[in-house]
């Protein structure tokens, strides 16, 4: 007999969405071994002959296989995008029926019964998923400036390290700076690399840059304006793109706005731009990244933190013509700005790449109206733990990926 609660579909989800404005795609799971064949049942919803359901059956496809459970899919073109559709689930032993009520019977009488079967109301181009073309055929290869290559010494800091002296630890310096990018050019696009994925390169007194002191200063160990324009328009002379990095859920505890917290208190012009539980701020009564004390998160359900942070993300679009923003910490900010954050760049540059950081499941950011993708950790895992450590066999792998 099968397991009917591992047998899993959910509508408006991975599991059933428009692939293309016309194409839906359905999946559903079921407990490995369990099923023989699935069929799914499908039609539009008022579509009627002499009295009854006009309904076609499509054997859907075994994509994938984990440990526990095996996935099906299917593709269908409604051809009025309305589509009103459920499961037939066979095993050795019985037929089953899978809709918006569960397991039933499989008979003439549940067929027949309209309010069992899942429902697309209509199918809309503008609620369907899409990603810049030009992203699906880019290589990415990411630089940590500080860490890549130093082109100008001059713009190095002053306890600055010979390049190779010493294994690089979290406070130390060796110069890297985007001259060394473009320096580098040649050696990226011979290696097949068409994309870079700078972190981040505001201004800030951290190796790393992700403690930001001002979004819209290059920080002057790196270069300024000139020379960060100087890489973008060579980049894209050779064909290549550039994202950057957005660091918007946390500032730097060095910037003026948090410092001017920490100076005037409750009398601050930028005290709700925090999440601060009492005054004076100390150590432990402000929400921060982490229990980072130098990284104050940013209340972005804030209107004044929401223009501040979209005009930044629109300056280096129209002044430097960037490409991308890879979203740090994207996970801890609130869906409402993400959404406002996509039609803001959209609408200044249509094929600017989204980029999400999501440590784990990520679909509600993957619903059309936030991220184009993310960063796949979940992914990379299992990839490093095979190719690179050999912890894991192929089999285990291969169950994680699907």
């Amino acid at each position: 007999m099968m397991e009917y609660a591992a047998i899993h579909h959910q509508p408006f989800s991975s599991d059933a969405y428009s692939y293309d404005g016309r194409t839906v795609h359905i999946k559903i799971r079921t407990k490995k071994g369990d099923a023989n064949q699935i069929s799914l049942i499908w039609g539009d919803p008022y579509e009627y002959n002499v009295g009854r359901w006009s309904a076609n059956e499509l054997p859907m496809r075994k994509i994938a296989a984990t440990e526990m459970h095996d996935y099906w899919f299917a593709e269908v073109v409604p051809p009025f995008r309305r589509l009103q559709y459920a499961f037939v689930v066979t095993d050795h032993q019985e037929d089953i029926f899978f809709g918006s009520s569960g397991v039933c019977p499989y008979n003439e009488k549940t067929l027949e019964t309209i309010h069992f079967y899942f429902k697309l109301p209509f199918v809309h181009e503008a609620d369907t998923f899409q990603a810049p073309e030009w992203v699906k055929s880019t290589v990415w290869y990411q630089i940590f400036p500080e860490r890549f290559a130093n082109g100008r010494e001059d713009l190095s800091p002053e306890n600055v390290l010979p390049w190779g002296s010493k294994d690089p630890d979290v406070n130390d310096f060796f110069g890297g700076d985007l001259q060394g990018i473009v320096d580098k050019l040649d050696y990226l696009e011979d290696l097949g690399v068409n994309g870079i994925y700078v972190t981040p390169i505001f201004s800030a007194p951290s190796n790393h840059k992700y403690d930001t002191l001002d979004y819209y200063f290059i920080d002057p160990h790196f270069g300024d304006p000139e020379l960060f324009r100087t890489l973008v328009s060579q980049l894209h002379r050779r064909g290549m793109r550039i994202m950057l990095d957005a660091v918007f859920n946390h500032i730097g505890s060095a910037s003026p706005q948090w410092q001017d917290v920490v100076k005037n208190g409750a009398q601050s012009r930028y005290k709700d731009w925090f999440h601060i539980h009492s005054f004076p701020v100390k150590e432990g009564n402000y929400d921060r990244f982490a229990f980072t004390p130098d990284m104050p998160k940013l209340n972005t359900a804030n209107p004044e933190v929401q223009r501040y942070l979209l005009d930044i993300a629109l300056y280096w679009i129209r002044e430097f013509d960037i490409d991308g923003w890879r979203l740090d910490v994207a996970n801890e900010v609130d869906h409402a700005f993400w959404k406002t954050f996509r039609q803001a760049v959209s609408a200044e540059k249509p094929d600017l790449y989204i980029l999400g950081e999501i440590w784990h499941s990520a679909e509600p950011w993957l619903r059309g109206d936030e991220f184009h993708a993310v960063m796949n950790y979940p992914f990379t895992e299992p990839m490093i733990e095979y190719f690179a450590d050999r912890a894991i066999p192929a089999s285990r792998m291969a169950h994680r990926v699907n």
